[in-house]
């Protein structure tokens, strides 16, 4: 078991490691997570059914961890742009409750654009021609579509939006009830 939890941590520190600090946006509190990770990694493999999947289930923990991070800290969450435009990676999306829900609301231009740019990991040439439309109302409907996102965090779970346009404050959801 522990050559496992070794073959883990060599294979996944780095990205579990950036993934974290991208989160958190201090070193030490990373590195602190990531070791709370592995011990929960070490402790829980010998109940893990499926190793193929052994990725995504160690992405969860870590998800975990961090909200239990924000839980215990009670800082602030903050949704920036930047997460809107990184949404190719699950682990992006998981972060915030209601994120699945929103894009699902979305008018159906506007969920095309977002689904096959930033979940599908597409360029926005390609969704062009794709859905026959022109590359700048492809960028539009992108830069509409956030700014519908944004508002969706506002009216349900409490953020604010600074002077910057990005998303800030507590995630203090209406819908599910969830808090940071």
């Amino acid at each position: 078991m522990q050559k496992d939890t070794l073959h883990i941590w060599n294979g996944l520190r780095e990205n579990l490691y950036r993934f974290i600090l991208k989160r958190v946006r201090n070193q030490a509190e990373a590195e602190d997570i990531l070791q709370e990770v592995f011990i929960k990694i070490h402790l829980n493999l010998p109940h893990l059914k499926n190793h193929s999947s052994v990725q995504a289930w160690a992405y969860q923990i870590t998800r975990n961890q961090i909200i239990d991070f924000y839980k215990q800290t009670r800082q602030s969450v903050e949704l920036q742009d930047t997460t809107l435009e990184s949404l190719s990676e699950p682990e992006a999306r998981d972060m915030y409750c209601c994120f699945d829900s929103f894009i699902h609301e979305l008018p159906q231009k506007y969920r095309n654009v977002i689904e096959l740019i930033n979940l599908e990991g597409r360029k926005q040439q390609e969704v062009a021609k794709l859905l026959g439309v022109s590359l700048a109302n492809t960028k539009s409907r992108v830069h509409r579509a956030k700014e519908m996102l944004k508002e969706k965090f506002v009216e349900c779970c409490q953020f604010t939006i600074d002077a910057q346009g990005k998303l800030k404050g507590e995630q203090n959801c209406q819908r599910c009830g969830f808090e940071s």
